[in-house]
C-alpha cells in the first residue's frame, strides 16, 4: 500500500508541474498576442472606438429629437 501512495504523490506533483507549465504558456502567448502591433491588440482598440462613436452618435440622435 506504501507504494501506491508513493506513486500517487509523484502523480500529483507532476500534475502541478504540468500545469503550471501549461499555464506559463499561455500566459506567454497571450503577451506576445497582445504586445504584437498591428494584431489582436489593434482590432479591439478599433471596434472599442467604433462602438464608442457608434453609442455617442446614437445618444446624440435621442437626445436632439426629445429636446426639438
Amino acid at each position: 500500500m506504501r507504494r501506491d501512495g508513493m506513486r500517487k504523490d509523484r502523480r500529483k506533483g507532476q500534475s502541478i508541474l504540468e500545469y503550471t507549465l501549461l499555464l506559463g504558456a499561455i500566459i506567454a502567448v497571450l503577451v506576445a498576442v497582445l504586445l504584437n502591433e498591428g494584431g489582436v491588440k489593434s482590432k479591439v482598440t478599433q471596434t472599442y472606438n467604433k462602438v464608442g462613436t457608434a453609442l455617442e452618435n446614437t445618444t446624440n440622435d435621442l437626445t436632439t429629437g426629445v429636446f426639438q
